[in-house]
């Protein structure tokens, strides 16, 4: 029973991991190529067996497997893409997801195939934890990178404000303030609001432009300084009133949350002072005492 589940889970891994290699070539190019239909039957025929059996039918496997996955994950998955700016496709990250899920299990019985130490039934568990953790793995990495971007993003967030507020105040209009932001500022706020100005200039509303750039970056602060401009542009208040607000409270709240952790710190030391260092302070202050009073009771006795 074991060698025929492991030889599944290796086949599965294998496979999944045909899927996705074949997912990470250049697919534009293959829809370019597919625009003219008298082009389109010349690269059939020169496509290699690979590419016109072997990937259908994988591909076509991995997708009825993806459609199993619960709905909370693909749109967990889907968000976090979003949130880190990766240029994954959802479909590819899934794929990694699946050969994650098998092949660490599969490893791990091809380490232990020739071993007759354990139980079946400790292989078993042994192997629905390894399957556990190469399915959480890419989304832990996935999710962290995501926070990352974000805390970075929050981060410069008051001083691209203040720039912000700066150009608006000295006469620019509100597009090219944005525009000396993106200039000025590097990393995710340069690069969102670039994006931001392209979509815009591609026929995008401003109100639809930064909507959007919002949801990419899921922050509180984010959407309330969006729906601050929002607002201030539809009733025709001062933008540079509205900035300079946003900017302060955002300080604010930034100083706020540095306060709150620093009160979290003290009930975070409580177990590493416990587990690690109190047993060596015991050990140094109580050690010699029950060295010597051993030796006391052995010359006693």
């Amino acid at each position: 029973m074991v060698p025929v589940l492991a030889a599944m889970l290796v086949f599965g891994s294998v496979a999944l991991f045909g899927l996705w290699y074949a997912r990470s070539k250049n697919v534009m190019e293959d829809r370019v190529r597919a625009l003219s239909a008298h082009r389109r039957v010349m690269v059939e025929q020169e496509d290699p067996f690979t590419q016109r059996v072997m990937f259908p039918a994988v591909h076509g496997f991995a997708t009825r497997i993806i459609n199993l996955l619960p709905t909370s994950v693909i749109a967990r998955s889907r968000h976090w893409l979003m949130v880190s700016d990766s240029s994954m496709s959802l479909s590819t990250f899934l794929s990694i997801l699946l050969v994650c899920t098998t092949a660490f299990p599969a490893i791990y019985f091809v380490i232990l195939m020739s071993s007759t130490g354990g139980s079946p039934g400790n292989l078993i568990w042994l192997t629905l934890v390894f399957a556990l953790v190469g399915f959480i793995a890419p989304l832990m990495v996935l999710r962290r990178r995501a926070k990352n971007r974000q805390m970075a993003f929050w981060k410069a967030l008051p001083d691209s404000l203040d720039l912000l507020t700066t150009c608006v105040e000295a006469g620019l209009s509100l597009d090219f303030a944005f525009q000396r932001v993106a200039e000025r500022q590097k990393g995710p706020v340069g690069a969102e609001v670039s994006r931001m100005l392209r979509e815009k200039a591609l026929g995008q509303t401003r109100k639809e432009a930064m909507t959007a750039m919002a949801e990419r970056i899921d922050l509180p602060d984010v959407n309330v300084f969006v729906n601050s401009v929002i607002q201030a542009e539809t009733l025709g208040t001062s933008i540079a009133m509205v900035l300079r607000t946003q900017a302060r409270q955002l300080r604010i709240r930034r100083r706020q949350r540095a306060e709150q952790m620093a009160r979290q710190a003290a009930p975070k030391m409580v177990f590493p002072l416990v587990f690690f260092v109190m047993p060596s302070l015991f050990i140094v202050v109580l050690g010699p005492i029950l060295i010597n009073a051993f030796d006391a009771i052995g010359d006693f006795g």
